[in-house]
């Protein structure tokens, strides 16, 4: 195969890869509910 037999690739379609594949790379932050977390040890004491 020639280089100039290759297929194309539009600079749109080469972001959305990109994108794509970066999105593998950069987990979603996850910001913990404080509404629904355990309670910490000292704060059973001083909850009665």
């Amino acid at each position: 195969m020639k280089l100039s037999e290759t297929p194309k690739t539009t600079a749109q379609e080469a972001l959305d890869y990109l994108e794509e594949a970066w999105a593998y790379y950069c987990p979603v932050r996850v910001v913990p509910d404080l509404d629904k977390r355990e309670p910490e040890l000292f704060e059973y004491a001083n909850a009665a």
